[in-house]
């Protein structure tokens, strides 16, 4: 094979190379594009970048508080050394009455970076290892929420209590004792907040003189510390992961069951008003 001949077939190489690529990079943006997908790990500080096996490469276990979710792609980049995917964070919402799925931008574009030991092949490929980094679409729903836990948290499932917001009161509010309140035997006593600070607004809620009520589930463990903070309804503009934020910082005295301290669940709504 003369030098011309051999330089004609590594270009033709190169070009097939190249078309496989741009191919399989056409059919993983149809597959994925506009897609919400949920992190099987935490999100981290700024890019996230996972090897080949899923592995998360940049995370920070120094942090106090782990944040859980999913994000929408709006951009996807395949290369022979990495997959990378673009897009906010966002929240779920299913509405019973219309039997559609809603969905809440929450902050700027996230970037993830999957480093690639080889060159994808195929899109059977490319799947098998998005499921690695990232949960099968049957179960995004169920891990979709945006979910803040404490990174010592260790509070078995089982033994948590659950109690209506309705026995959620504010510090100061001047209302008799309940009686439902008083220690009975049985019955869980609902946790006492000591220190519920109003998260503030963010800068476009506020040009938008924008309210609502943001909806969450938290965890008050056996000390009376706040452990997790879920989404369960979001508002957007910036004011869900203000109120996230902000709820961190609450205190409470624990919930008791027989004169013990035990932890429980519940919702609360907080409310942005301009008033």
């Amino acid at each position: 094979m003369n030098r011309k001949t051999s330089f004609l077939f590594l270009a033709v190489l190169l070009f097939q190379i190249a078309a496989h690529s741009q191919s399989l990079q056409d059919a993983l943006s149809q597959e994925y594009k506009d897609h919400v997908l949920a992190l099987r790990t935490p999100f981290a500080h700024g890019d996230q970048e996972f090897n080949s096996s899923g592995q998360l490469l940049n995370g920070r276990s120094s942090d106090p508080w782990l944040l859980y979710g999913a994000f929408q792609v709006e951009n996807l980049n395949l290369t022979k050394d990495a997959l990378r995917l673009e897009g906010p964070r966002v929240a779920l919402r299913h509405a019973k009455t219309t039997d559609s799925t809603y969905i809440t931008k929450l902050s700027k574009s996230v970037k993830i970076e999957i480093h690639l030991d080889q060159p994808l092949n195929s899109l059977d490929e490319a799947q098998a290892l998005m499921d690695r980094v990232f949960f099968p679409e049957d179960e995004v729903t169920q891990h979709a929420a945006p979910e803040l836990r404490r990174a010592d948290d260790t509070t078995p499932d089982n033994q948590i209590f659950h109690v209506s917001k309705n026995a959620f009161r504010r510090p100061g509010a001047n209302t008799p004792e309940a009686a439902d309140d008083r220690d009975k035997e049985g019955i869980v006593l609902s946790p006492k907040p000591t220190y519920t600070p109003d998260p503030g607004y963010s800068p476009l809620a506020l040009q938008a003189k924008f309210r609502g009520t943001v909806v969450l589930k938290i965890l008050v463990d056996k000390a009376g510390k706040i452990s997790r903070i879920r989404l369960e309804k979001a508002l957007g503009m910036g004011l869900d992961e203000n109120a996230m934020e902000e709820v961190k910082r609450w205190r409470f005295k624990p919930a008791t069951r027989n004169g013990q301290p035990v932890a429980v669940e519940m919702n609360i709504e907080v409310s942005f008003n301009l008033d």
